[in-house]
This record gives structure tokens, C-alpha cells and sequence, in this order.
């Protein structure tokens, strides 16, 4: 019997040496990477968006990983990253679910975050637990700033400062260009309630007054009672938020009644290429929101454009953005000289990022990056940047309200 369990005791230490062995060559491999860990929506009702930006990390993490990775001075040598996904499921705790997993199983060195704020709140959240530098992009950053973190930075737009555009824009045209009797209509939800209220304090910001202000259902088959308070108002411009679908019926039914209006711009519904593939020529001149524009003459834009429409056979108005984030990181990496978690932090905090896809980007001392949304106008089927503007490019092109191509 004693023989028996000494048997078994040296069986359990030759194991458990074995597991040990085998985990330290496994470390030690991964000693000569960076691990750094990305949640994304890779199921759930994000899953499309979140498909774009497993691409772009990937793409940028195998741009940077063939030119022999980053340098970093702490080492004098050059290290590949190692990128590390795990799947939030379009969910806030399972985003945070996700970030506990990738900090203490793969521990990893550096995290890239999803594009839902309230996932990359929750997974913050968990950076600043275990104090692990988060490099959120795709978040409103009025809303990551409310949470005072210390160890998670963000590059996007404010949601307060969204309805800005539209107004901005038409400063830019000559004084009788300008939109007269603007219309404002927005989905009868709390997002179409919330930015509404941004277009309400702008257009009081900049001295205009919206001559019909009515929100509409979503999913209305039949807009004839908001175009004809529009034509007896006199209205010459729309700002519009809803769906796709909603959009597509809107303008077909604005042509059957015969109503032209010289700027018309929708944030949402507008963008997608479904839209365009669907309305063809009757899309000219119609403006959308975006993230960013391969057109942007930004380093490295027109090249990662070209790309994903190779490979997706369409075009993209957010894989910049996402494909900046790691860019970024491997930046901040060598502008701190070492791959730890404070150090990297620290260089992104208060510092300056040169020539990214979304151009130069600065950060400021909270970790914040404003990069406003951008505006694209329609035209054959093609995005072309209205703001902020590129007049090498492209010059905003104002319907003509006397012609049935103006829509």
C-alpha cells in the first residue's frame, strides 16, 4: 500500500514538472511578443460593425508585424504584437466579462477596445481594477470622461458636439447660398429626443430657426402629411435621423410630390451602400455622417480603402478609425520605450500622434481625443468629403431645387 502511494506521489511531481516545463516555454514565447488583447462584437446585434473592426486591428497589427514589429528601447530590439480577440457578444457585461478573461488568462500587456460605449465602459472598468492601459476608439468621449478614468484613453467624437456639423457647413457658403427655412426631423426615440436637442441648441448658436420641427415613427410607410407642412412652410433644407429604410421611402416620396430641396442631410440612415445601391442617381447631392473617409488625404487612407473594398467589394466609413487604434498603441509603445501598461499609458496622456490614417491626433492630458464625424455628400456612388472640407478633392454641390436631378 505504501508502495503504492509513492508511486503515485512521484507520478503527480512528474506531471505536475511537465505542466510546469510546459508553461514556462509558453511564457517564455510569449515573452517575445506584446500581448495585447481586443474585445469586439463578434456575435450579437454589433456583429456587423464589429466584423469591420476585427479586420482593420488585424490588418494593422500584420502591417506593423512586418516591418519586425516595435521597437522598444527599454529591450534595444524589435517585438512582434501578439493580438489576442475575445468575443463581448454586443453586451456590457460580457464585455467586461471579456477584459477580466483576456487581463488573467492571457495576460496581456495592453488592451484595444470595442465600438459600443456602455461595452467599453464596463470593460474600463476592468482596466482600472487591474490597472491595465485600455485604448478605447468609437466611444463618445463626453461619456468616457464622466467616468474619470486613470487608465483607459479614447479618440472619437462628443455627443455634444455632433449636431455642430450641419452648421458649420453652411457658415462656409456664400451669405445667399445658405439655407433659409431649414426643417428639423428626427425618430420619435430617445436617440432621435437627444440629438434633436444638440440641432436645437446649434441652430439657436448660429441664428437659425427651423420652420417645421416634427419627429416621425420609424417605420412609417407614408411621409405625405410632414412634405406637404414642408412645402406650405416654405422649407429649402432637411436635417433628418432614422433608418435606412425609413430614408429610402422618405426621398422617393419627396420626388413623387414633387419637393426639391437644395441640402438635405441624414445622420444614420444615409451612409449604408444599401442606400445608394437602391436610390442610385436619386442619391446625388444627399449628405451622411461617417467616421472617416479613405479621401481624407490622410497617410496610409486611400491604400486601406482600396484594400477592404478588394477584399468586401464596398467601401467602409469607419475602418480607419478602428485601424488607427493599434496604429496608435504601436506608436505610444516606442514613444515610451517599453510595452508596460503605466509607461504607455502615460505617452498617449497629454501626447501627439502624427500622420495616422485618421491624420495627426492628439491627445489631451485626460486621455482624450476629439476627432469630430465627418460629412459626406452622395455623388454617383461615390462618398466625397464635405467636412471637414478637402477642396482639392471635393466642393459641397447644393441641389438645384428647379431640376428633377436634384432628387
Amino acid at each position: 500500500m505504501f508502495g503504492k502511494k509513492s508511486n503515485s506521489a512521484g507520478l503527480f511531481i512528474l506531471v505536475l514538472a511537465v505542466g510546469l516545463s510546459s508553461f514556462t516555454c509558453s511564457k517564455e514565447a510569449d515573452e517575445n511578443a506584446i500581448r495585447v488583447g481586443a474585445i469586439v462584437s463578434m456575435t450579437g446585434m454589433n456583429a456587423m460593425t464589429g466584423y469591420e473592426q476585427k479586420w482593420a486591428y488585424e490588418q494593422a497589427i500584420s502591417d506593423i508585424n512586418k516591418n519586425g514589429g516595435v521597437y522598444v528601447q527599454e529591450l534595444d530590439k524589435k517585438m512582434p504584437i501578439k493580438l489576442i480577440f475575445a468575443d463581448d457578444k454586443s453586451m456590457p457585461d460580457q464585455g467586461a466579462a471579456a477584459m477580466e478573461r483576456l487581463i488573467k488568462i492571457n495576460k496581456i500587456d495592453l488592451a484595444l477596445s470595442s465600438n459600443v460605449t456602455p461595452i467599453n465602459i464596463a470593460a474600463g472598468t476592468k482596466c482600472e481594477q487591474y490597472k491595465v492601459y485600455y485604448q478605447i476608439v468609437c466611444s463618445w468621449i463626453d461619456f468616457i470622461e464622466r467616468e474619470s478614468f486613470r487608465w483607459v484613453s479614447d479618440m472619437f467624437a462628443s455627443s455634444s458636439e455632433s449636431s455642430r456639423a450641419p452648421f458649420l457647413i453652411w457658415q462656409r457658403l456664400r451669405e445667399d447660398q445658405r439655407p433659409r427655412r431649414p426643417a428639423l426631423m428626427m425618430e420619435d426615440n430617445l436617440d432621435g429626443q437627444g440629438f434633436g436637442q444638440g440641432f436645437k441648441k446649434f441652430a439657436r448658436e448660429y441664428a437659425y430657426q427651423f420652420a417645421v420641427d416634427e419627429p416621425y415613427a420609424p417605420g412609417s410607410k407614408d411621409f405625405s402629411s410632414h412634405i406637404l407642412k414642408w412645402k406650405a412652410a416654405g422649407v429649402d433644407a432637411l436635417i433628418w435621423l432614422g433608418s435606412p429604410t425609413d430614408g429610402i421611402t422618405l426621398l422617393r416620396q419627396m420626388k413623387e410630390q414633387d419637393l426639391r430641396l437644395k441640402y438635405i442631410h441624414g445622420w444614420k440612415g444615409f451612409w449604408t451602400t444599401e442606400f445608394v445601391e437602391d436610390l442610385g442617381k436619386e442619391s446625388n447631392y444627399i449628405i451622411h455622417d461617417g467616421f472617416w473617409t479613405e479621401k481624407s488625404g490622410a497617410p496610409g487612407a486611400q491604400e486601406l480603402g482600396e484594400r477592404f473594398r478588394k477584399e468586401f467589394k464596398k467601401d467602409s466609413v469607419s475602418v480607419g478609425l478602428y485601424y488607427a487604434n493599434p496604429q496608435i498603441l504601436a506608436m505610444a509603445i516606442e514613444k515610451a520605450g517599453s510595452y508596460d501598461s503605466a509607461k504607455v499609458r502615460d505617452a498617449v496622456f497629454g501626447g501627439e500622434f502624427m500622420g495616422t490614417v485618421m491624420g495627426d491626433v492628439k491627445f489631451n492630458d485626460k486621455g482624450l481625443a476629439f476627432k469630430p464625424l465627418i460629412a459626406l455628400q452622395w455623388w454617383n456612388g461615390e462618398r466625397m468629403p464635405v467636412y471637414p472640407p478637402v477642396p482639392d478633392v471635393w466642393e459641397l454641390k447644393l441641389a438645384p431645387m428647379n431640376e428633377m436631378e436634384s432628387l
